[in-house]
């Protein structure tokens, strides 16, 4: 039985995206070009239908927390265009780690929970939170589904791996 309360929850029903309408998907070469208006990556090894089930798979894994939090009777929360943002930016990010290390591409929850996570969610929470806000540190934790002292430290463990 999958954990809906887990990062990495296999969400049959969860709506496909279509993504040929979603990203300007084009051909250069032997690469297929994938972009929007959050992401522009090139992606060796997939076409247009592979990416396109790649996609949708992590789609129907990834299953990040974007409930409003609540600190001090305030609703601190993302917006949709963030959601989509943050969705976009793992999604393509994992599928361009495995192409461009000639692996197959294969979602797994190890990937969910890697570090990596953290540099995604950082950036945005950076600047629309503060960096290190109790808001930012909370609305972090809850997207990706860590509790607020594992957070933290994986924060704190992204920063000094930057900071080196």
């Amino acid at each position: 039985m999958e954990n809906s309360e887990d990062i990495y929850c296999y969400q049959p029903l969860k709506p496909k995206v279509a993504t040929a309408t979603t990203f300007e998907i084009t051909v250069e070469g032997e690469k297929l070009r994938v972009k929007n208006q959050h992401i522009n990556c090139l992606f060796s090894n997939l076409t247009a239908a592979t990416f396109d089930a790649c996609y949708n798979d992590y789609v129907q894994h990834l299953n990040m927390n974007f409930a409003p939090v609540y600190i001090n009777g305030k609703l601190y929360q993302l917006k949709p265009i963030e959601q989509e943002y943050l969705m976009q930016k793992i999604i393509t990010s994992w599928i361009y780690y495995y192409t461009i290390n000639n692996l197959p591409v294969e979602v797994k929850r190890a990937d969910f929970t890697h570090p990596y996570m953290v540099d995604y969610v950082l950036g945005l929470l950076d600047g629309k939170f503060g960096k290190d806000t109790e808001v930012s540190l909370a609305v972090g934790a809850s997207i990706l589904r860590q509790d607020l002292e594992e957070y933290n430290s994986n924060v704190a463990g992204r920063r000094r791996y930057y900071d080196r």
